[in-house]
């Protein structure tokens, strides 16, 4: 058990020994080693103070480059709206110019429809007035028996197309 005491026990000479020891030990690290281990801190302040610097300004090139692409994007859209406006408005004038001109070209197949009608009408009409005028001819001959001299044919001709016409 003394073994033990002795380990608890304070000397005085132990401890003025083991102070003696601590302050030789600061002095030599203080000596030797201080210089160099504040050499490495500040370089290694150093070299955080510079990445936070570089990370700094990186964020705010990043932040440059994303207004510019944002600027870039309003442009590309103000574009685009443009270019599909003027689309939509060269579309309807087209259109419109299609539709006229298929107006146009109905109001003219109408027209020449119209004009052949009236002349194929007029055909038909001539057509027909040269065979009823034979057959008048046929039966006035038979009912009168004789030949008519060319005026009277004439005559006759007339009067019967006046009164088929009124007949029409």
């Amino acid at each position: 058990m003394e073994l033990y005491q002795s380990l608890v026990a304070v000397e005085p000479a132990t401890l003025i020994v083991t102070i003696c020891n601590l302050f030789l030990q600061m002095y030599i690290v203080k000596k030797f080693f201080l210089n160099k281990v504040l050499a490495v801190l500040d370089k290694r302040r150093e070299a955080a103070d510079q990445e936070i610097v570089q990370a700094q300004a990186a964020k705010e090139e990043a932040m440059s480059i994303k207004a510019t692409y944002e600027e870039n994007m309003k442009q590309a859209k103000a574009e685009a709206n443009e270019i599909l406006n003027h689309a939509q408005k060269t579309a309807a004038a087209r259109s419109e110019e299609i539709i006229g001109q298929a107006q146009a070209q109905a109001a003219q197949i109408k027209e020449k429809a119209s004009a052949d009608i009236a002349q194929e009408k007029k055909n038909a009409l001539n057509e027909a007035k040269d065979e009823i005028s034979g057959i008048a001819m046929a039966i006035a001959e038979k009912v009168v028996e004789r030949q008519l001299n060319e005026a009277d044919q004439e005559k006759l001709i007339n009067q019967f197309i006046d009164n088929l016409g009124g007949a029409l």
